[in-house]
């Protein structure tokens, strides 16, 4: 969700009244500074993983010495957090993202608010743009350790280096590790993952997008030719299976609403449902297409 976002493409301009409407990039060091303010988003934990240098990402404030408030851009999203009625909050956001993106160009923009004060101001945010909602479930599993039990033809696998090696490797599984780890070698150092194989081919596999302290959210992805054979929930389960070997203590999973495949994988390997949220979806209007 929300990954089209390029904060490297922050452009700051010289004038005074821009540069106090433009939000600030903050600096690394002073990420701790912010997590208060970011209390709304203790369901995504790539907000967390990002303060804490575990995701990259990139944190911008309205003031680096008294910040009221802050945007988070992660792999997993975009974040807001401050108060909608502030006038300059939402003159901030509206330069920020138009020296940012490009409609045109990019896909759908996605952001997330902190509280349920947000949507009256949405619009008002990306005013030439078309705003949606996407009703959103997350879930989060504890133990006991799921059992994963693969089809005849398949067995499970965990994704370590060995595999990458001597594997053909999807560069979907490898996008996915560079972008939400950085780097395949900071995955294999920190993250986690497991994946259904046969034969020689990958046919699912489920890695974990974060970790921050016991906390760790998963993915999944099954290859076409290889769905409708349970395998998302068997990935799924030897993926919790190994966090919960590792000591961590609670595994997290978010989905659209709509997505009934997802939600009924995270529900047959033991996930409850925590809490349906709303994210926000900004496209160009069909008649500048």
């Amino acid at each position: 969700m929300g990954r089209l976002l390029r904060a490297d493409a922050v452009v700051h301009t010289g004038a005074a009244s821009m540069r106090r409407k433009m939000l600030t990039r903050l600096s690394r060091h002073a990420y701790a500074t912010v997590a208060k303010l970011l209390t709304g988003f203790d369901h995504q934990l790539s907000v967390a993983a990002v303060l804490a240098g575990a995701m990259p990402g990139d944190v911008f404030v309205d003031d680096p010495v008294r910040p009221s408030a802050v945007f988070v851009h992660s792999p997993e999203g975009n974040f807001v957090g401050g108060d909608p009625a502030d006038v300059r909050l939402i003159a901030g956001l509206r330069e920020h993202l138009a020296a940012t993106i490009m409609p045109e160009r990019d896909e759908d923009l996605v952001l997330s608010f902190d509280h349920d004060g947000w949507p009256p101001a949405a619009q008002v945010i990306m005013p030439d743009l078309d705003v949606f909602a996407v009703p959103r479930r997350h879930y989060v599993h504890r133990k006991p350790r799921p059992q994963p039990n693969p089809p005849p033809g398949y067995r499970i696998a965990p994704i370590d280096a060995t595999l990458l090696q001597h594997r053909q490797v999807p560069s979907h599984l490898r996008n996915w590790m560079g972008s939400n780890w950085g780097s395949e070698d900071a995955f294999l150092a920190h993250g986690f993952g497991a994946a259904a194989l046969r034969g020689e081919d990958l046919a699912s596999w489920s890695l974990a997008d974060c970790i921050v302290a016991d906390r760790a959210e998963i993915g999944i992805h099954t290859a076409p030719e290889h769905r409708r054979r349970g395998l998302a929930t068997q990935v799924a389960a030897a993926a919790v299976a190994i966090a919960f070997d590792r000591g961590l203590t609670e595994v997290g999973w978010h989905c659209n609403d709509d997505n009934v495949g997802s939600y009924r994988t995270a529900e047959s390997v033991g996930f409850t449902l925590q809490r349906r949220y709303r994210i926000f979806g900004y496209r160009v209007p069909a008649h500048r297409h």
